[in-house]
C-alpha cells in the first residue's frame, strides 16, 4: 500500500492572526497570554489629624516668618445629628449607585439619616431610586434637618414614588421639619457652597424655607451656605467677640455674609451692623434675621466687594465712626490687589481675615502690610472636625506706631481718607438781606 511519509505541515504551526485586516501564517511560538492586571484602587487621601495639623501651622509660620501671636485653637466636638449628610448617586465599579456621603470620617448616620436611605433600597421605590440625584438633609444644629431633595423625575410613577417617600418621611421622621424640591438649569448638582452659575428652582412640598440656626433665634435660607458641621459654627460670633472686645460706639461690617449669622449675633455690641453678598438667598435670609432683632440695626447690602462700593458708602457721614471689618473670604473668589487697596483705604480700625488655606493667608499677610496694616492676632479654626481642614482668622490693625517702618508706614499715613463733608456756600455778608422785626 502506499503510506503518506510527508508529516503534516500544519501541524505544530502557530496559529493564525489578523493584521491590517489580513491573515497571515506565523512560524513564530505565540507567548502565552498574560492575564490582565487588575488596576489597584485609587488610594484615599490620608484626613490629616488635629496633631498634624497643629504643626503645619508651626511650621508655616516658622517658615514664612508670620508675625502676630498665634492663639488657641477653636473648635468643638461634632455631633452627627448637628451635621449636614448626603445621600448621592454614584458610579462605583461602573454601576450607579446611592451611598451616603458623610460630612467627616468615621461619623455614623443619625437615624433619619440612616431611615430613609434604607427605605430607597425597597422595591417599590426602585423608579425614584434610578432617577435621585441626591438628598440633602440640612442640619439646623439642634438636632432636626431640612430635606432638599434633587431628581430627574419623569412619569407617573416617579412621581407617585417620590410622593410615597415623601409621606414616609412626614409620618416616621418628627426630626425633619421640611421637604423641598430643588431643581438646577444646567443640570448640575446641587451645592449650598458651590459657585457655579447656574439657576436653581425650589418647590416647597412642606414646611418653610426658612430653617432655624440651632436656638439662636436666626434663620437662613434653605438655599443658602453654612458649614456641614455646626457645633464649631454656631460658637464662633462668641469667639470673634472675645478677640477683638468691641467698645461702646463701634461698628461692624461683615462681606461675603452669607445668612449674616455671625452680623446677627454681634448686633447687640455695636452701634451699628453693616453686611454685604451678592446671592438673593443671602439677601432673604438676612432680611429675615434683621426683623427678628430689636431695633432692625441690621443693614444688608446686595452687591460685590469694590472699590466703588466702599468709596459711596463711607464717604457718607453717618457711616463715620471705628469700624469692623470681617471677611470670611470663598476659596474661589480670594481678594486680589484691587480689593485689599479698597478696604485699606476705608480704614477700618480692625480687620478680621479668614483664610481657607496657608498660602493664601501668607499673601494676605503681604499685601496688607504693604498698605500699612500689621497682623496682631492669629487664631485657628477647626470648624469642622475630621475634615483635615482649617480655616486661620487673622486680625490685622493700622500701624500708628510706624512699627513697619519705611514706605508701609509712609503709605499707611498718606492713605487717611478726609471723607467729604457737607459745605455751606455763603454770599458776601452785605448781598444777604436782613428781615428785622419791630416789637
Amino acid at each position: 500500500m502506499f503510506k503518506n511519509t510527508r508529516k503534516n505541515t500544519t501541524a505544530g504551526r502557530a496559529p493564525k492572526k489578523m493584521v491590517a485586516g489580513r491573515f497571515h501564517a506565523s512560524t513564530r511560538k505565540t507567548a502565552p497570554e498574560k492575564k490582565a492586571e487588575a488596576k489597584p484602587a485609587p488610594a484615599r487621601a490620608k484626613v490629616a489629624s488635629f496633631e498634624d495639623l497643629k504643626q503645619q501651622l508651626t511650621a508655616w509660620a516658622e517658615n514664612e516668618r508670620v508675625p502676630g501671636k498665634i492663639q488657641a485653637w477653636f473648635t468643638r466636638d461634632a455631633v452627627s445629628e448637628h451635621s449636614d449628610w448626603r445621600i448621592v448617586n454614584k458610579l462605583v465599579n461602573g454601576h450607579e449607585t446611592l451611598v451616603l456621603d458623610a460630612p467627616a470620617k468615621g461619623m455614623e448616620p443619625p437615624e433619619p439619616v440612616q431611615g430613609i436611605f434604607d427605605q430607597l433600597h425597597k422595591e417599590h421605590l426602585r423608579t425614584i431610586k434610578k432617577a435621585l440625584r441626591q438628598i440633602w438633609f440640612r442640619a439646623t444644629g439642634d438636632g432636626r434637618f431640612a430635606l432638599l431633595v434633587q431628581a430627574n423625575v419623569h412619569g407617573k410613577n416617579s412621581g407617585h414614588e417620590i410622593k410615597t417617600l415623601i409621606e414616609f418621611v412626614q409620618h416616621t421622621y418628627p426630626q425633619v421639619i421640611s421637604c423641598h424640591l430643588v431643581q438646577c438649569t444646567p443640570n448640575h448638582i446641587f451645592d449650598p457652597a458651590a459657585q457655579l452659575k447656574m439657576r436653581v428652582d425650589l418647590r416647597g412640598v412642606f414646611g418653610s424655607a426658612f430653617m432655624p440656626i440651632a436656638g439662636t433665634g436666626f434663620s437662613m435660607h434653605v438655599l443658602d451656605w453654612s458649614p456641614r458641621i455646626k457645633d464649631a459654627w454656631i460658637e464662633l460670633p462668641e469667639r470673634i467677640r472675645d478677640a477683638i472686645h468691641p467698645a461702646a460706639g463701634d461698628k461692624f461690617f461683615e462681606f461675603y455674609c452669607g445668612p449674616s449669622f455671625v452680623a446677627s449675633s454681634l448686633a447687640q455690641d455695636f452701634a451699628q451692623v453693616d453686611t454685604l453678598d451678592c446671592r438673593e438667598t443671602a439677601m432673604e435670609s438676612s432680611k429675615m434675621n434683621s426683623r427678628n432683632l430689636a431695633g432692625g440695626s441690621l443693614k444688608f447690602h446686595r452687591g460685590h466687594l469694590e472699590a466703588g462700593f466702599l468709596e459711596k458708602f463711607f464717604s457718607r457721614k453717618e457711616n463715620e465712626g471705628r469700624w469692623t471689618f470681617y471677611l470670611n473670604i470663598p476659596a474661589e473668589e480670594p481678594l486680589n490687589a484691587e480689593q485689599i487697596q479698597a478696604i485699606a483705604a476705608s480704614r477700618p480700625e480692625r480687620i478680621l481675615l479668614q483664610a481657607g488655606d496657608l498660602e493664601s493667608a501668607g499673601k494676605y499677610v503681604k499685601r496688607f502690610r504693604a498698605e500699612g496694616y500689621m497682623l496682631r492676632k492669629n487664631i485657628p479654626l477647626y470648624l469642622e472636625p475630621g475634615t483635615g481642614k482649617f480655616d486661620l482668622l487673622m486680625l490685622f490693625v493700622p500701624d500708628r506706631a510706624g512699627l513697619l517702618g519705611g514706605f508701609a508706614a509712609q503709605k499707611s499715613q498718606n492713605r487717611k481718607v478726609e471723607r467729604p463733608r457737607e459745605q455751606v456756600f455763603r454770599k458776601k455778608q452785605g448781598d444777604i438781606p436782613h428781615f428785622v422785626q419791630k416789637k
